[in-house]
């Protein structure tokens, strides 16, 4: 398959993250591109972008990323996991109040109706859920039941199958990776105790962020390439192996530094405590309990490992279900409580500090809080963005994909996007402390 050099695709997202989302806008002319997902691709576009499409566009949020967004099981192995209880349907209670909220914004004071709208911010979908209900819902660039990638927001899937084997005393969070995962021994992952892979804090080189995305030796460049069947230096590599070869650069615990390979350590536990394809635990454990209205795609990289630190696809309403799972309505749309109180209170409620946010080289805590617009935000935890003061919790994804969950105030938004700098997430907080939603 024809793709552009994967080195230029992790160099151009490196330089992505320094593009002001002014300059973003100016860039854009014309009519939303997100109308191409409602009007559909010809044949013809379809063959040339399963032949075609490069990560570089993706990064980028170009025009093709608006068609792999609804598209990635055709250009990823995907392990399918079916509906198996009977659609438990979202009732609506409608509060079209929430769609007058506005924000300031790179394009003006808009409120959400007038940006999800608006022909330059990309936005896809936006589902807001109260008490177990609709209380909002919009669809300015796909159909309702249309999957759709969920970028990074699929790491927290991977922290709730560990906290279920936690629960179920298979796990113990205060252990090291190594003494569950054979493949971590003698290598620098095998001291990394559970607690801070969990918590994005495991001290090795492999990191998400600009450096490592344009180095192409670097562990995150060569596991993506890996995940994509991509070769380096003529070699196409796996994945495990590719993360065998992390060194320790810090003392775990320390602070919070973003690392799609730390995700993917979790996905090797679980493999390993349960003795099940992480996609089978998950299926049986989680999705398979739940009402949903159609599959969850798990993409798989080329040697069949779920890639769990960012592709999956699903529809909107399907992510705000799992979000649904955290909250006291958890039972419209499950037919048994899969999230714990404890689970709820290990995020919630996190011994990780503010400092530890914010501390190091990375910079990872920064990035969030300016994104978000909010410096009520207390810390990260369980693969988490962003554990607000209050108890709430955010995760985000690549191209402006989100879930937003606060357990006290019932509530969930969920959202999707094409759209790289992650403007839509300033609507987040403004819509919580709106009042509308106080007990």
């Amino acid at each position: 398959m024809k793709r552009l050099n994967i080195i230029k695709t992790l160099f151009a997202a490196a330089m992505m993250i320094v593009i002001s989302s002014n300059s973003m806008a100016q860039e854009r002319k014309g009519p939303a591109p997100v109308q191409k997902a409602l009007d559909g691709w010809s044949a013809e576009e379809n063959l040339n972008y399963i032949r075609n499409f490069s990560v570089a566009e993706l990064t980028l949020g170009e025009p093709a990323a608006l068609w792999f967004h609804a598209h990635a099981s055709q250009t990823n192995k995907t392990a399918i996991l079916l509906r198996r209880q009977p659609i438990m349907e979202y009732q609506q209670t409608l509060q079209p109040e929430i769609g007058a909220i506005e924000v300031e914004t790179d394009l003006g004071t808009l409120s959400l109706d007038e940006y999800l709208t608006h022909p330059q911010s990309f936005a896809q979908g936006f589902v807001v859920i109260h008490k177990g209900q609709i209380a909002y819902e919009s669809y300015p660039g796909m159909h309702e039941l249309d999957p759709h990638f969920w970028a990074s927001t699929t790491k927290v899937l991977a922290s709730l199958a560990v906290d279920l084997l936690i629960e179920d005393g298979l796990i113990d969070e205060n252990l090291p990776l190594g003494n569950y995962v054979p493949e971590f021994k003698g290598s620098a992952w095998e001291d990394v105790k559970v607690m801070d892979a969990l918590d994005m804090s495991a001290g090795l080189d492999a990191l998400d962020n600009a450096t490592q995305f344009a180095d192409p030796a670097s562990v995150t460049s060569r596991m993506f390439r890996a995940e994509l069947g991509e070769a380096t230096d003529g070699k196409v590599e796996y994945m495990l192996d590719v993360m065998l070869d992390a060194k320790k650069v810090d003392e775990p615990g320390k602070y919070y530094a973003y690392s799609s390979a730390v995700t993917q350590s979790l996905v090797f536990l679980v493999e390993a405590v349960s003795g099940q394809s992480w996609s089978d635990f998950f299926n049986q454990r989680v999705w398979s309990k739940m009402g949903v209205e159609g599959p969850l795609q798990m993409h798989l990289s080329p040697d069949g490992v779920a890639i769990v630190h960012g592709p999956a696809s699903s529809n909107l309403r399907d992510l705000a279900r799992v979000g649904t799972l955290y909250t006291p309505s958890w039972s419209t749309i499950s037919t048994e409580r899969i999230v714990t109180p404890a689970i709820i209170d290990r995020i919630s409620n996190s011994p990780r500090t503010q400092e530890f946010y914010m501390d190091g080289s990375a910079g990872s805590g920064q990035r969030f809080m300016d994104r978000l617009g909010d410096t009520s935000i207390r810390t990260a935890a369980r693969q988490w963005d962003a554990i607000f003061e209050d108890g709430d919790f955010f995760k985000s994804g690549l191209n402006a994909q989100g879930m937003y969950v606060s357990p006290d105030r019932d509530l969930v938004i969920a959202f999707f996007s094409t759209e790289p700098t992650h403007r839509i997430q300033k609507y987040l907080r403004p819509i919580v402390k709106s009042g509308l939603f106080d007990k």
